[in-house]
């Protein structure tokens, strides 16, 4: 899908492409059409908890951590990682990032992404991601 930011088009295939090749981001879904923007890209990411057992596993002891608490680091830690993709997007958008899910049956956390250009107001970016939100299973 193409989508219009501000002078210039991008393609939402070839930023697929890049989250993939440059994080540990699995794209689920292109969710830019869902946004009902035409400025606007959005995806459905997950990344698996090896990756982030690897990460944590300094920090805690994964036998003696409840799932409770297990669960919020795993959720605080995949948006932290989600935030280093700004790093291979376009450097003119602003994104946000919810980290809404542990999936058990693929062993993952599940993330949207939004991202818009710098010159939209920040409240619009807020209203596409609870769009999306509510979009999910």
């Amino acid at each position: 899908m193409y989508i219009a930011f501000v002078n210039r088009v991008l393609d939402t295939e070839e930023l697929k492409e890049k989250i993939e090749k440059n994080s540990e981001f699995k794209v689920l879904k292109d969710m830019s059409k869902g946004t009902k923007r035409e400025d606007t890209f959005a995806y459905n990411l997950s990344i698996k908890i090896d990756v982030l057992n690897e990460i944590i596993k300094d920090d805690y002891d994964l036998n003696e951590i409840n799932e409770d608490e297990l669960f919020d680091e795993y959720i605080s830690l995949a948006e932290e990682l989600a935030t280093d993709l700004e790093d291979i997007l376009p450097e003119d958008a602003i994104i946000d990032m919810k980290a809404y899910k542990w999936d058990l049956s693929d062993n993952d956390i599940r993330l949207v992404l939004a991202g818009i250009h710098e010159d939209m107001k920040e409240g619009k970016l807020k209203d596409v991601m609870k769009r999306l939100l509510t979009q999910l299973e």
